[in-house]
């Protein structure tokens, strides 16, 4: 799925939106995946995301309710 771009804020007061802007945000939120990294590879499946762990604990920086907090993330590594 493409990346759409970063929105701009909406005013903190009650307010209609449009249409066209409701459905820019919900394309915004569907386009943010997971990134790939250090222990953690990603496919695409129908439906979304599958994340592939190659470790038994992997600490992944996030977002909550706009202040950054980390997520630690466990799993069953099956051995070779």
């Amino acid at each position: 799925m493409p990346r759409e771009p970063k929105l701009d804020m909406l005013p903190d007061k009650e307010m209609a939106i449009s249409g066209q802007k409701f459905r820019k945000i919900v394309r915004r939120i569907e386009s943010i995946v997971p990134l790939a990294g250090f222990s953690i590879k990603t496919e695409e499946v129908d439906g979304g995301i599958k994340l592939h762990l190659d470790a038994e604990r992997v600490t992944l920086n996030v977002c909550s309710n706009g202040t950054p907090a980390t997520l630690v993330v466990y799993a069953y590594v099956a051995p070779p």
